[in-house]
């Protein structure tokens, strides 16, 4: 078995808090070498030329997420100016259609969405299968295979790309609300933030986040050509993004809890203490958004607002007479 990596404790308000780890992988090794044999790896064996690409420049990929993800903030800045300032721009202007760039797109992500769960879920499923669901948010071996490395990568570098949503949404001049551009900012923030640490956690974030979107912007890019889907659709997918935060929450609280324990925990306290106000904020989020678009909007709610309004018009009435 191998030997756990114990760290120096970390100083919270005076407290000294425990720091293990099973791994040191966000360590950058100028000599790292990853292994070319796959067929160690679960999922599928073959290798695409673009993923091999990648095996000699890992390290120099690992020192650059190191160096520059707080790089995300400019971006988030250059987002909020330019979304708003759009806006604005737009509200004496007619709306675009862009109903064709926008299928494409949205498809261009879905097809995305659909290979990274292709390439990450088999070791996903493998880890908790064979050595039960706390590994899988607690131990960061995904790492060992440059192939998940890569499409870990290309996750996080798409939170960047996921901003052009946005865009369509100002330039056609349909409704921005708040959900979706605090979402798109702080998944952007929180993504470059957590690639350079390697956590565990990052396995559920990452797995999660390909399945749904791979159903959302395929629903997004049949909806941009006006094929009819039915609303159960549309409900089923907002349903997985609420769990989706509140394992994402589940598993942030868990690791902070093994790791305040003394448990090793593949993962740093800032990463764990984000993570969990983070997801926090989404599910309250989230379900608020469900509340209002699907429960509110509902039929039964509207007769009850109705008859609501009628009886305090009746009581008005009685009062004027």
């Amino acid at each position: 078995m191998k030997k756990l990596i114990v760290l120096e404790p970390v100083n919270l308000f005076g407290l000294n808090l425990p720091n293990k780890r099973f791994h040191d992988n966000y360590i950058v090794r100028p000599d790292l070498k990853w292994s070319n044999e796959t067929s160690s790896f679960p999922g599928m064996e073959y290798s695409f030329p673009f993923e091999k690409f990648f095996l000699p420049i890992g390290k120099e990929t690992q020192q650059f997420a190191n160096d520059y993800w707080h790089y995300c903030f400019y971006i988030s800045a250059i987002y909020l100016v330019t979304i708003f300032s759009l806006q604005y721009w737009m509200r004496s202007r007619e709306s675009y259609n862009l109903r064709t760039p926008l299928f494409y797109w949205n498809i261009l992500l879905s097809i995305f969405s659909i290979l990274g769960t292709f390439r990450c879920a088999p070791e996903f499923f493998d880890i908790i299968l064979n050595e039960g669901i706390a590994a899988s948010f607690t131990k960061s071996s995904y790492y060992k295979d440059y192939r998940l490395t890569l499409w870990y990568l290309w996750f996080t570098v798409s939170k960047a790309f996921e901003l052009i949503d946005t865009l369509f949404i100002v330039l056609r001049k349909t409704k921005l609300i708040p959900l979706h551009w605090v979402h798109h900012l702080l998944t952007l923030t929180f993504s470059w933030f957590v690639f350079p640490d390697v956590p565990a956690t990052a396995r559920w974030m990452v797995n999660m986040n390909f399945f749904v979107h791979s159903l959302m912007y395929t629903y997004y890019a049949l909806k941009a050509v006006k094929i009819q889907i039915p609303k159960q659709v549309n409900i089923t997918i907002t349903i997985l993004q609420v769990t989706q935060m509140f394992l994402g929450l589940y598993i942030h609280y868990q690791s902070l809890k093994l790791k305040l324990l003394g448990q090793p925990v593949d993962a740093s306290y800032s990463v764990l203490f984000v993570g969990s106000l983070l997801y926090s904020i989404f599910a309250i989020l989230f379900v608020q958004f469900f509340i209002r678009t699907y429960i509110l909007t509902s039929r039964p709610m509207r007769i009850l607002k109705e008859f609501s309004q009628l009886r305090r018009k009746n009581a008005t009435d009685k009062k004027c007479q």
